[in-house]
């Protein structure tokens, strides 16, 4: 729970905890590795799935807090846990994963589905992002940001694919985005074609 909280606080201070450090000296203090599949029903784009692998200190900083001691993972309680204290609030924050659909940026972004598990040590959390309809044909841009820069997303690889889709292209592509420390940074994500 201490450790939950101390996530929620950090994301939502953040601004004010770096407000006072020179712009030059305000860096990230969290770090995810961020993976988008794309899911596909009936020849449609229909959700975004989206993994977050922690780095490896803020894993040993949160995992204690909701896992017993000897436990090698997640139990249903812990995960629970993680969605009340930590995963729910982020909805405020559009779940720091930007959608654009033909350029417009989708707001707001809703989540299901969320699961949490250790893998070789970091936290992972699991989570869906369902389009407002399907997409047959269109353009899809998918990056995880925070404006705070407070964590910093790393791209994981490419898309994963899961139903038939239709003609479908996903590279990788930088985007500029303003953090409210730092200024403008080039942040990886996943620019797609569908149809």
């Amino acid at each position: 729970m201490i450790a939950a909280r101390r996530f929620v606080i950090a994301l939502t201070l953040a601004t004010g905890l770096t407000a006072a450090a020179d712009g030059a000296s305000a860096h990230p203090h969290v770090f995810i590795e961020v993976g988008f599949g794309l899911q596909f029903t009936d020849r449609a784009l229909e959700a975004i799935d989206v993994t977050w692998r922690f780095d490896e200190f803020y894993s040993q900083a949160m995992l204690p807090d909701y896992m017993k001691k000897g436990e090698k993972q997640l139990s249903p309680r812990g995960v629970k846990g993680l969605y009340d204290d930590v995963f729910r609030a982020l909805g405020d924050y559009r779940f720091y994963t930007d959608v654009s659909i033909d350029g417009i940026m989708m707001v707001p972004v809703k989540a299901t589905g969320f699961m949490a598990r250790v893998d070789h040590g970091a936290l992972v959390f699991t989570f869906l992002i369902p389009l407002p309809k399907p997409m047959t044909a269109g353009k899809l841009d998918l990056l995880g940001f925070d404006p705070e820069y407070f964590i910093e997303y790393t791209l994981a690889g490419p898309a994963e694919v899961r139903g038939k889709p239709p003609r479908y292209s996903c590279k990788t592509r930088g985007f500029r985005r303003d953090t409210e420390i730092t200024g403008p940074i080039d942040v990886a994500g996943l620019s797609c074609t569908i149809g």
